[in-house]
């Protein structure tokens, strides 16, 4: 980690002299030589960050060079900081100039000698080194006992089966026949998932299998690890091969597996094999590869390949494995979903799934009473209930259960079970020292952290700060990666963005098994939401804790009122991001929170996050200008949920020049009332200070308007406003913009705005004029639009949108307003929407006509949406054979005219979500449903009296509306609230619903 943090220092302060340089005038040639240090001592951090857990002089090598980078950041961060504050405009700026000039001098020579004092600190610390014989070498030489200690207590063995297997029996069976299935070429099938998922424990009940034995000619099974010899390996495998196919391809053989054999007979057979190991071990690798090939090629053969952690490796040793005969198998095992498609992107991998609650328990109670386990009820009630409360802790992963159960089986009474149950963390940490026969859950979730490259170090542990159970949004997420300088520039001349390199970070953690998707977006593809495994998240705590990351500290409703008395934390004390969560009990309304202070040591924190669910939580104007004066160095402030005292930010809030994300939806930013006259308040115009700000997000507060210097903050990447805004604003110079949600169409014709705006990908705009729409559309740059959301004045509307044709990238769009519909304008609107779409949202279309055979010849759509009485006001829908080929999901909401609606045999193939709500005239449920076989859940809303009338399916009548249930998978509800879908920032179901709108 210390290398992450290392580069991470010298990609920020080689940003700061470009960005910054007019305000290290005077001291650049010093910071330039800092940053080479830096970048010299980089080299030595890889191999060391691997070696600190086993040598005590290197970790603290590695926290003194730690320390560094840090204090490197700071002093330059904050002399920028004090150049800054003495800038000014107009004539009171020239005064201040001049007068921070003569104070300036001081001050050059003061951080002179702090950078120099850093870098001899740099000089003391490479001495070190050689001082107390502190080595490193490289990677595939190093070895220590500890590393092999740990690699020989997770090394598995195929005899050594676990005899407790619970919940693995439809993993087992799919297993069994995707091994046993004739192919003609080579299959490799993988088991995917979290370290301590079961999936050597699943591997090895398959390769233990007598009837997958029978199956193959030969097999062999191989544990790799992450320091693996390719040589050790090829000889393993060739070893096992050769050994099994020459047994049981003899009568000898067979008398020797049946153990009938005498022992001198055996002894002798063991010689010859020793005998045959030595020769293969004198062989060069391409020799062994060959021999191995040769040996399985007229084999059917199954080898299994337990715990493979790169691509590498896989390339390494598959160019030894022939096609072989018919149905021949490679199963691995591995926490990177990218090694499985790799391998075989024609195999779908397998995932063992989690316990559930009652598998949990099962599998406790056979490891805590291993002397009962054929009594089912052998487990008195209070000690299942501690049970139960105990495994919630264990994250439903079965290692952790059976780590567990490891320790409750040493606990003969109740008192020492309520011990452990009070304590189980603290328990678990002793236990797993105490106790290697059980491999370390933590020590096997570190290992994956281990694995990561170093930039994705970062990303990982800022999961740290966000409360248990945490649902991520991906794309806030990924602003505050880009925001605290995780996520590297792009190289020029490249349609990459920061952005785009941030989600593919997001992907790799996914594909590595560290963070679990749940759910896709709109394409079905890119990650919408995720989660954090508990254990996975306790691991990631912690090591942010060690690396003075990240710390948190929970608010609790017992803390004084007096701020200056509240102190993090000694956890968070020192780390460089805090994030708070409160928790407060009772009745909610106007709690006020207050921020934990921390005496001497505020100039290091990067980010602040607060974490409450939705409510009127408040904090006071003395806590506000508290932040803004304490943090000053902040890259990221997240004040969502929590309502600002008198409704709006302090003007100090333009002193953060660092700040590069400011949250502040949900804050409580609206009117208030003076003199009896509503007025709008806003942000003050010291956000125009912001020149570094990437993220300014107001959504969800009744602003109606901003102050006019948005156009001064040039590195502006992300603006969320209500739709509501109806400001001016000057947009003309935010030439990076990619996010601007929502906007006034005027404010992107003035100063012609919106032709420089030119890599904007994601536009929600608010038309009055049906003239605006054509302006903006063909000014703007078509071809790098992602998510498109329009909406056009009542009584207005839109133009022909033939222009949209042209957005070849364009996969979500939302349109509010009148769509002319005679013929030629129907065609050229609904009939020249891109064939790109996968997500379609109509309302206040007014269409008459049936929009269903433009919208049906639409190849990518997924998801439809007509959500509102207006978006399609005819009396009939027909949806034609072929027609929308890949529609999963159909939203039909308020159609209050529609009254018959036919389905083809042949339409929507995909369909797996139909939403129907308030569809007063429609009398019958369309009889083509029943060829929709793909369907899986039906909902209905406000039908009370169409119930009564329905004919489901041909032949079929009545009034229990359930009978529409003519599919065994198709789930049916009335109880349809008015969200179809839980909204995201960007990804919602509609603009009525979306909190960007609200």
């Amino acid at each position: 980690m210390a290398e992450a943090i290392v580069s991470l220092a010298i990609q920020r302060i080689n940003g700061l002299l470009i960005q910054e340089a007019v305000f290290l005038s005077g001291v650049k040639e010093e910071v330039t030589r800092l940053q080479e240090e830096l970048k010299r001592i980089l080299c030595f951090l890889k191999d060391a960050d691997r070696r600190q857990d086993q040598d005590e002089r290197v970790r603290n090598w590695v926290a003194e060079i730690r320390g560094v980078a840090y204090d490197a950041e700071d002093v330059i961060e904050t002399f920028i900081l004090e150049a800054a504050t003495g800038r000014g405009e107009g004539a009171s700026g020239i005064m201040k100039r001049f007068t921070s000039i003569i104070k300036k001098v001081p001050h050059i020579h003061e951080i002179r000698n702090q950078i120099e004092s850093i870098r001899t600190k740099i000089c003391d610390i490479s001495s070190s080194l050689q001082t107390y014989d502190i080595k490193f070498v490289a990677k595939r030489e190093w070895s220590s006992s500890a590393s092999e200690m740990q690699q020989r207590l997770r090394r598995s063995y195929p005899h050594d089966e676990d005899e407790h297997v619970i919940s693995f029996d439809a993993v087992i069976r799919d297993l069994k026949a995707q091994l046993m299935i004739e192919e003609e070429r080579l299959r490799v099938v993988s088991i995917v998932g979290i370290g301590g998922l079961g999936k050597t424990t699943l591997a090895k009940k398959v390769y233990n299998d007598n009837r997958v034995k029978q199956h193959f000619d030969c097999y062999a099974w191989a544990f790799m690890s992450q320091q693996f010899s390719v040589r050790d390996l090829l000889v393993r495998i060739l070893t096992e091969a050769a050994d099994k196919s020459k047994l049981e391809s003899t009568e000898q053989g067979k008398e020797i597996m049946k153990g009938e054999q005498p022992f001198a007979s055996k002894l002798e057979t063991l010689k010859e094999e020793d005998m045959f190991k030595s020769m293969l071990e004198r062989m060069k690798e391409e020799d062994l590869v060959k021999k191995l090939y040769k040996v399985l090629e007229e084999k059917r053969y199954l080898v299994v390949l337990d715990d493979i952690w790169s691509n590498e490796a896989w390339d390494c040793l598959k160019r030894a494995f022939p096609n072989g005969k018919k149905g021949s198998k490679v199963l691995l095992t591995t926490r990177n979903k990218k090694i499985a498609s790799s391998a075989d992107p024609w195999s779908s991998p397998v995932e063992p799934p989690f316990l559930t609650s009652n598998e949990a328990w099962e599998l406790l109670r056979r490891k805590a009473f291993p002397n009962h386990i054929a009594t089912e009820n052998n487990c008195p009630p209070e000690f299942e209930k501690l049970g139960r409360e105990m495994v919630k802790k264990c994250g439903a992963l079965p290692l952790a259960v059976v780590v567990l159960g490891g320790l409750l089986a040493t606990k003969k009474t109740l008192k020492e079970w309520e011990i452990v149950q009070r304590s189980v963390n603290a328990q678990f940490t002793t236990f797993l020292q105490q106790h290697n026969q059980y491999a370390e859950v933590y020590g096997i979730l570190a290992l994956s952290f281990h694995d990561l490259p170093f930039h994705l170090k970062p990303c990982f542990l800022y999961l740290s700060q966000f409360p248990e159970d945490w649902e991520f949004q991906k794309r806030s997420l990924i602003r505050m990666w880009i925001a605290e300088g995780f996520v590297a520039q792009p190289e020029a001349e490249t349609d990459i963005t920061m952005e785009d390199i941030a989600e593919h970070c997001l992907e790799e953690l996914v594909s590595r098994c560290m963070v679990q998707v749940s759910e896709r977006d709109h394409t079905g593809i890119g990650v919408k939401t995720f989660r954090v495994h508990d254990l996975m998240r306790d691991m990631c705590i912690s090591k942010a804790r060690d690396e003075n990351f990240a710390g948190t500290i929970e608010h609790r409703d017992s803390f004084a009122t007096n701020t200056s008395s509240h102190f993090l934390k000694s956890a968070a004390s020192r780390a460089r991001r805090i994030a708070i969560h409160p928790r407060i009990s009772g009745d909610n309304a106007g709690k006020r929170f207050y921020v934990p202070l921390v005496k001497g040591s505020d100039p290091h924190v990067r980010s602040l996050h607060y974490f409450v669910d939705q409510g009127k939580y408040r904090i006071t104007r003395g806590q506000e200008i508290y932040i803004i004066k304490k943090f000053k160095l902040l890259r990221v402030l997240n004040l969502k949920n929590i309502y600002l005292s008198k409704y709006h930010m302090p003007r100090e809030i333009g002193n953060l020049i660092h700040l590069r994300y400011l949250g502040l939806s949900d804050t409580g930013l609206w009117v208030t009332t003076k003199c009896m006259f509503l007025v709008s308040t806003s942000l003050p115009a010291s956000i125009g200070n912001l020149k570094s700000l990437y993220t300014l997000d107001v959504r969800n507060n009744s602003l109606q308007s901003l102050p006019d210097v948005l156009w001064k903050l040039e590195n502006l990447r992300h603006v969320l406003v209500n739709p509501c805004f109806e400001g001016r604003l000057r947009l003309d110079t935010l030439a990076h913009l990619e996010t601007l949600k929502w906007m006034r169409a005027k404010n992107l014709i003035a100063r012609d705005a919106v032709l420089k705006l030119t890599n904007i990908r994601n536009l929600g705009v608010y038309f009055e004029e049906p003239e605006e729409v054509e302006i903006v559309l063909n000014s703007i740059n078509l071809g790098r639009l992602r998510s498109l959301k329009m909406s056009i004045s009542n009584e207005k509307s839109f133009p022909s949108l033939e222009l949209l044709s042209g957005c070849n990238h364009l996969t979500k769009l939302e349109l509010q307003g009148r769509i002319s519909e005679d013929p030629k304008s129907l065609h050229h609107n609904l009939g020249s929407l891109p064939v790109s779409l996968v997500k379609l949202i109509l309302s206040c279309s007014h269409l008459k006509q049936d929009p269903m055979c433009y919208l049906e010849k639409l190849p990518n759509l997924r998801f439809l949406s007509l959500d509102d009485e207006f978006s399609c006001m005819g009396s009939k829908m027909v949806c034609s054979v072929n027609g929308f080929p890949q529609l999963e999901i159909l939203i039909l909401d308020k159609l209050r005219e529609l009254e018959y609606w036919q389905i083809e045999e042949g339409s929507m193939k995909c369909l797996k979500n139909l939403y129907l709500k308030d569809l007063r005239k429609l009398r019958m449920i369309p009889t083509g449903l029943k060829f929709v076989t793909t369907l899986q859940e039906l909902k209905v809303a406000d039908m009370a009296a169409f119930e009564k009338r329905v004919q489901v399916i041909e032949g079929v009548e009545g009034d229990d509306f359930d009978k529409v249930r003519h599919i065994p998978s198709v789930s049916v509800s009335y109880s349809w609230g008015h969200k179809v879908e839980e909204p995201e920032s960007e990804e919602d179901s509609g603009l009525e619903e979306d909190p960007e709108c609200t």
